[in-house]
């Protein structure tokens, strides 16, 4: 399938005089569809999507979701269902894929120690008998090094 630009490249290597062939060797389509697309005269406009239809009654709720700081969308999309929400969870998360990037993004600090001066932790359970019976013992050591 043509994006825009390749329209555009066919239009202007056509207008500079090439033949069919060597456009479509130059875009990398067959020389029928440079042929269709000459005579198109350019690039169809876009179809509007349809996606997201069934979200329209839900927006309210979705919007107040992600302003509660859920972004979970499997969270969201449980919460619309108890609502009466019959669409997919696919929708739903082409629906808030743009909007993450206005999520509020929690800093984080960085706790660095001096070289020698780190909290090595370490785990390990050991087979014992206590009070005459076979008992599994868990232990950590933390050692300030």
């Amino acid at each position: 399938m043509l994006r825009r630009e390749d329209y555009r490249v066919i239009h202007a290597l056509a207008q500079r005089g090439l033949y069919c062939c060597d456009i479509a060797k130059e875009v990398g389509v067959h020389p029928r569809t440079v042929r269709r697309a000459l005579a198109r005269g350019g690039a169809p406009a876009p179809r509007p999507s349809r996606r997201g239809w069934r979200l329209d009654p839900y927006r309210a709720d979705i919007d107040q979701l992600l302003a509660e700081g859920v972004w979970n969308a499997v969270v969201i999309v449980r919460e619309l269902q108890a609502k009466g929400y019959r669409g997919r969870l696919s929708i739903l998360r082409a629906d808030i894929r743009p909007k993450r990037a206005l999520r509020v993004r929690r800093a984080t600090v960085r706790f660095e120690t001096a070289p020698g001066r780190q909290l090595q932790s370490d785990w390990a359970e050991h087979r014992t008998r206590i009070a005459g019976e076979d008992t599994t013992v868990h232990f950590i050591v933390n050692t300030l090094v």
